[in-house]
């Protein structure tokens, strides 16, 4: 309550003392623990002090392998401050998924870290631990961004806890065979593509090596991108960004594998949208479509993590599977010469500088941030090259 701002000091200590008139039972007040140091006096209402300590949520996000070791700390200096006082820890918990917040990441086998780990320490220290949450709960999404949703401990589809409280292997990845054989049949259609588009001018086998190149991280970063795709969306803009992030990532090494083996660089932005220079059939528009959607939401994520960047997602898996394919097309096709397409270059400039400021604003612990800063600067390379003349060098 203090927190948000929802009630003053004052007025708090009011009603504990008027709710304590009329029961006999033991009355508190539950804040996250940096409001139980700054009002002193709520403390000294109560009959004893309830604290949240969210590793994941402070100021300076603790990892999760440190996560008891500093509950324990805030509460012995919860403890030093009202020594008369039992100290109970009213939340404890760790996200099973969403984006990493310096070196805390969300993860199954992280969340079982840090709650057995706490476990341990509540049972060895006598202290009273409420770990939240039980189930998870989707709609938090919607406040808190995907992690918000994720706090329990038991799956809400399968009802199944996300790992033994005994100890024991914890898979961050339990569908993992569903995503590896989504990456197969991507790779698949990307080489059966290029081979058939290759075929009717021969298809010489260094080509093979190109395709390989252009194929490989989209094939094994595409289940990430579909799994990221149903934890990260739950609002029609989310849901919109995901699907459009997914499909860039599968269009990208099929139509830049065709066009690879076509010989062919991919249009400017110009080119395709102002309807000048040649006649532009269907590889132009998938492949160009496919780039320009890639830019649109790349640029969407990436101002994003600039101007709000607490709730918001990092998504490098599907940024790194969709620029990838275009980055490799890049230089195994002849690139067209002239002055640098005007769309392209200033894309390209948005997309540095918020990388720049996203990588600092982050963390360079934050290895999610700093691997989406690397596709940024990587699509934008690409961007920068794009010229409007259609010439062959």
């Amino acid at each position: 309550m203090l927190l948000r701002g929802e009630i003053l000091a004052t007025r708090l200590i009011a009603l504990i003392r008027e709710i304590k008139a009329q029961v006999a039972m033991p009355v508190t007040s539950a804040d996250v623990w940096e409001f139980s140091l700054r009002y002193p006096d709520v403390q000294h209402a109560v009959d004893f002090v309830t604290i949240h300590v969210l590793p994941y949520w402070e100021d300076f996000p603790i990892p999760a392998a440190r996560a008891a070791t500093h509950l324990d700390a805030i509460r012995r200096q919860v403890a030093a401050a009202f020594p008369n006082k039992e100290i109970v820890i009213g939340e404890f918990g760790w996200p099973s998924a969403g984006r990493m917040r310096e070196d805390a990441r969300p993860s199954p086998s992280n969340q079982a870290r840090a709650i057995i780990d706490t476990l341990a320490l509540a049972q060895r220290g006598n202290i009273r631990v409420n770990i939240i949450e039980a189930f998870d709960q989707p709609w938090k999404r919607a406040l808190e961004g995907a992690v918000g949703g994720y706090w329990g401990v038991i799956d809400r589809a399968t009802d199944a806890p996300k790992f033994n409280f005994a100890g024991g292997a914890v898979s961050d990845h339990p569908d993992w065979p569903a995503q590896a054989l989504a990456g197969i049949l991507l790779a698949a259609l990307s080489f059966g593509s290029a081979f058939a588009a290759g075929r009717a001018k021969g298809f010489l086998a260094y080509l093979w090596v190109k395709i390989a190149a252009l194929v490989i991280l989209p094939a094994i970063l595409f289940g990430c991108t579909l799994e990221a795709a149903i934890v990260e969306s739950f609002s029609a803009g989310s849901w919109l960004r995901s699907i459009a992030f997914a499909a860039a990532a599968a269009a990208a090494p099929i139509v830049s594998a065709v066009a690879c083996a076509a010989g062919r660089p991919a249009p400017t932005f110009a080119a395709l949208l102002g309807g000048c220079g040649r006649h532009h059939d269907a590889l132009d528009w998938t492949l160009g479509g496919t780039r320009i959607v890639l830019m649109l939401v790349a640029l969407e994520a990436a101002l994003g993590l600039v101007f709000d960047p607490r709730y918001r997602d990092i998504p490098f898996a599907p940024l790194t599977a969709a620029a990838a394919p275009f980055l490799v097309l890049l230089f195994t096709t002849k690139r067209t010469t002239g002055s640098p397409a005007v769309a392209e270059t200033v894309a390209a400039a948005a997309l540095v500088m918020s990388a720049v400021y996203v990588v600092f604003n982050e963390g360079f612990s934050n290895w999610q941030s700093v691997w989406f800063c690397g596709g940024l600067i990587g699509l934008a390379f690409i961007l920068a090259m794009a010229r409007d003349a259609l010439s062959s060098e």
